[in-house]
């Protein structure tokens, strides 16, 4: 009695189970996007041996598929320093995003660079090109500096933001006499 039951369990079993087409996960596995995500980011940056930035986040979201990248939409804040640890400049914005094919980064929404010489940097898009070293912007910029304020529209800045051209410039601009800096 028992061994008719088990026969006719595995019949039903048999039945039911089904077998899944090998070809057909593996071409669901290959649209799938593989995505990695991570909360309260603390990454530390350094070449040589040395440090020289500090980027923290609240979230960020990394898409493995070609082209890779890594997403901050709850914002971000990165310290840039110097040899000695000495702080250079703090960057925030509202959204980021890393490609890390390139080694590219666009910010977007509220992004403020504060030099340490207090000049502040304030547009709504912000990009870094790594192969020539420059941030650079399309949109509206605003620069306030301890003496003057200055708008425009685009800019391009060097990575510690002391060389920095306005494309197009509009307000008032103060030039220091040469005859009074000797």
């Amino acid at each position: 009695m028992i061994g008719k039951r088990l026969i006719y369990l595995c019949i039903a079993l048999t039945a039911v189970a089904c077998e899944n087409d090998v070809q057909a996960i593996m071409e669901f596995d290959s649209k799938k996007a593989a995505v990695e995500n991570g909360t309260d980011i603390v990454g530390i940056f350094s070449q040589n041996g040395k440090v020289n930035a500090k980027l923290t986040a609240p979230a960020m979201e990394r898409t493995l598929d070609k082209p890779s990248y890594v997403k901050f939409k709850q914002g971000l804040k990165v310290l840039m320093f110097n040899d000695t640890l000495g702080l250079e400049s703090t960057l925030t914005a509202d959204t980021g995003r890393y490609m890390e094919d390139e080694g590219a980064i666009f910010l977007t929404k509220n992004v403020v660079v504060v030099n340490k010489k207090g000049d502040r940097l304030k547009t709504d898009e912000l990009n870094w090109d790594p192969k020539k070293k420059v941030f650079y912007s399309t949109k509206e910029v605003f620069i306030k500096t301890p003496t003057d304020s200055l708008h425009g529209w685009g800019l391009i800045a060097n990575e510690d933001f002391t060389d920095r051209k306005i494309i197009n410039v509009s307000g008032p601009i103060t030039m220091q006499d040469s005859l009074s800096m000797q």
